[in-house]
């Protein structure tokens, strides 16, 4: 299944909406387009993740998000997880991210 990706900046807000699957394939370009808007919005605080379309995470998907939190959370970035299934709460509370940002189950 294709990712589909789309961020939307709101005040002070970086709001991402992610469909489809988060893997080696999409999770660069997910990163990539991050990094992008962070550059040209740079009074971002939050970014919220939604996710009640992403139906699987792989291992790559989630270290991007942790190199996410590492590389912009020194900026003083939350981050949190909204509207998560089941099945992609597991693999992000298996890998530890459950620990280091907010994440919400769907």
């Amino acid at each position: 299944m294709e990712t589909q990706m789309s961020l939307s900046p709101n005040a002070d807000t970086l709001n991402v909406t992610l469909s489809g699957e988060l893997d080696s394939l999409s999770a660069p370009k997910l990163y990539d387009q991050l990094s992008q808007a962070l550059k040209d919005q740079p009074n971002i605080k939050k970014i919220v993740f939604e996710c009640q379309n992403l139906s699987y995470i792989s291992s790559a998907g989630a270290g991007i998000l942790l190199l996410s939190l590492d590389n912009f959370g020194h900026r003083g970035i939350d981050f949190e997880l909204r509207k998560v299934r089941p099945e992609v709460y597991n693999i992000l509370d298996l890998l530890g991210l459950t620990k280091v940002m907010a994440v919400s189950n769907a």
